[in-house]
């Protein structure tokens, strides 16, 4: 009986403290927001001061930089899809020492590099020739087009479609080793063997087909010419230009006319081939490196405030603490 009177007795002297305990968390809860509701012009004041303080930092100090430079190339020979893939590897492994040794690249010349971006320019242009190109024989060409939603076509499943192309380098500073890099970057990728061995391909055939095309078009130029000059020995000495077989028709002088023009255009085509071709890419436009700022980053928007918030409430913590400290002991 005496032990089960004394467990009472505890579990009462614990509950009273818990209670008591509470009610004094209370009263400071209360006193806080009492202290806060009474200097609420005071503290709204701190607040404003401290917004305009953090404003004027941030816009000094707290833009987010970065040094950006953008190059458009135009790449050849199906290289579009290789470019993008070496991107993407490039910032997953810049930082691994052998893909730095593959690419001839120092540590050092990295070191500022943030990223690599390679983005198509947009141009609808670009995609409706190439849909010209595969469905040129189709009668329903104009409806197909039609039928191709402006927003579908900058999807990325039509980025091999676009003829330029945007490589963006993202750095921390403005070092001059910076463009070094961009420049050692793309020397890299005109270097792959696979898409050189196509491109020296693609030149012999272009060359061998150009002169091919021009002696063809010297002799139709010469029997023009002869037959300019007697029309009635047209069914004589003939050559035979486009006919595959001797059953076939003889050529009239608007077929070869036509078939004059067809070869001028394939040589002008060949020609810019040549001229124009003769690279894996195109630099169409190099920039220089510039500073990009995106914004406000409103670091010290907040920590200001919030700073000099709490410095004043210490400062009237530290004021009012003896006299809490003496009032506690009294009670």
């Amino acid at each position: 009986m005496n032990i089960e009177s004394t467990e009472e007795v505890n579990l009462n002297y614990i509950f009273k403290k818990l209670e008591k305990a509470f009610k004094a968390f209370l009263r400071v809860c209360i006193s806080i927001v009492q202290f806060y509701k009474k200097k609420w012009l005071l503290f709204l004041g701190i607040v404003i001061i401290g917004f305009i303080i953090g404003y004027i930092l941030d816009s000094k100090y707290g833009y987010s930089k970065k040094y950006t430079q953008e190059i458009i190339i135009e790449p050849k020979y199906e290289l579009k899809k290789y470019i993008y893939d070496f991107v993407n590897s490039l910032n997953d492994r810049i930082k691994e020492p052998s893909f730095l040794e593959n690419l001839k690249l120092d540590s050092d010349l990295v070191k500022d590099l943030i990223s690599v971006e390679v983005t198509p320019v947009i141009r609808t242009m670009d995609i409706l020739d190439k849909l010209n190109i595969r469905y040129e024989s189709e009668e329903d060409f104009h409806e197909i087009i039609k039928g191709y939603d402006a927003n579908i076509l900058e999807n990325e499943a039509y980025t091999n479609f676009y003829r330029y192309h945007k490589l963006t380098f993202s750095f921390k500073t403005n070092d001059s080793k910076n463009e070094i890099l961009s420049k050692k970057i793309l020397e890299y990728i005109e270097s792959n063997v696979y898409f050189n061995k196509l491109l020296a391909q693609n030149i012999k055939q272009t060359e061998k087909n150009l002169k091919k095309n021009k002696e063809i078009l010297k002799y139709l130029d010469n029997y023009l010419e002869k037959l300019s000059k007697a029309p009635h020995k047209q069914g004589k000495d003939i050559i035979m230009i486009g006919v595959e077989n001797e059953s076939e028709l003889l050529p009239t002088i608007s077929t070869l006319l036509a078939r004059k023009q067809e070869l001028l255009n394939s040589i002008t085509n060949q020609e810019n081939i040549l001229v124009f071709d003769s690279e894996l890419f195109d630099i169409v436009e190099r920039g220089e490196i510039v500073l990009l700022r995106k914004g406000i980053s409103s670091k010290m928007m907040v920590k200001i405030p919030v700073l000099f918030f709490l410095i004043v409430s210490f400062l009237f913590l530290i004021k009012n603490l003896p006299n809490r400290i003496i009032q506690y002991i009294n009670s």
